[in-house]
This record gives C-alpha cells, sequence and structure tokens, in this order.
C-alpha cells in the first residue's frame, strides 16, 4: 500500500513537474501548481508548517544576512586563536612562578597555625551558652575588621574557649 502511494505521488510529481516545463500540457496540473502556490503563500499555512515541523522558515536575504555573520564570527574565532594561545602559555608561566610561592606560604601557614595555636582551635564547641568558637569568630571579624587569624588567635585567647 505504502509502495502505491509512493508511486502514485512521485507520478503526480512528474506530471506537474513536466507541465511546468511546458513538455506536456495539462489543464489540471496547472491549475494544482497554483492551487499548491497559494496555499504556501498562505502566512496561516505556512505559520501551521512552521509549528507542525518545528522549523522557521526565512527568506533569502535573512538566511544570507545570517550565513555572511557566521563567515564573519569564524573569521574572528580564528584571529582570537592565537591569541588564546599565548594567553595560556603566559598562565603556564605565571602557574609555574606562582608554584613555589603557594608551597612556601603553604608551609608558613603551618607553623603559624602550630606557633599560635590555631591548629587547636575547636570551631564547634560552646562560647558562653549560645555561641560557638566560629560564631565568636565571626562576630569579632565583623565587629572589628579582623583578620580570621587574629580572631582566632583572640578567641583562643579568652577563658570561655576549651582548646582541647
Amino acid at each position: 500500500m505504502i509502495k502505491g502511494i509512493t508511486l502514485g505521488a512521485f507520478l503526480v510529481f512528474i506530471l506537474v513537474f513536466l507541465d511546468y516545463r511546458n513538455f506536456i500540457h495539462l489543464g489540471s496540473a496547472r491549475v494544482f501548481r497554483e492551487a499548491a502556490f497559494q496555499l504556501l503563500t498562505d502566512p496561516q499555512t505556512v505559520q501551521s508548517l512552521e509549528e507542525s515541523l518545528d522549523v522557521k522558515f526565512i527568506s533569502m536575504d535573512v538566511y544570507d544576512a545570517i550565513h555572511r555573520e557566521i563567515g564573519y564570527i569564524r573569521k574572528k574565532m580564528r584571529e582570537k586563536e592565537g591569541e588564546i594561545a599565548e594567553k595560556e602559555r603566559e598562565l603556564e608561566v605565571y602557574r609555574s612562578e606562582a608554584e613555589p610561592i603557594i608551597k612556601e606560604y603553604d608551609e608558613l601557614m603551618v607553623r603559624m597555625n602550630e606557633i599560635f595555636g590555631l591548629d587547636k582551635f575547636c570551631g564547634g564547641c560552646r562560647w558562653k551558652k549560645k555561641l560557638t568558637c566560629d560564631g565568636r569568630v565571626g562576630y569579632i571579624m565583623e565587629k572589628y575588621g579582623d583578620s580570621i587569624t587574629k580572631a582566632k588567635i583572640a578567641t583562643l585567647s579568652h577563658p570561655q574557649c576549651r582548646t582541647e
């Protein structure tokens, strides 16, 4: 059945095409072609086709403008690829320079924590009845504008903090 429908549609297409090229003259083919053209230029039909096919029909002028814009953007992307590669090389240099500094910073932070006793900071224990040591650190930082390290040292030096 499907083969018959396909064959019939193909035959109608061939007849309409031959009539369009003036090889044969079929009045009904001409009427069919004109009706199809009117149907396909009707805004409601076009909108219905766009919705059912989930596509948007555009004019050739719009298509050409979009195509030119895409070409322009591709050209700009190719131009910027060199700049991106250069920035990536710079980033690698900066990372290699920063690596020993970060390592030294981490070592100094461990030593500072040991010297000031920050490695014993509990954080979760109760400061008086309502507040934790972390809450006290936040309060000091907010009220006095101190750094987190200075606020922890101040909290540890107070007798309310139980360093265990």
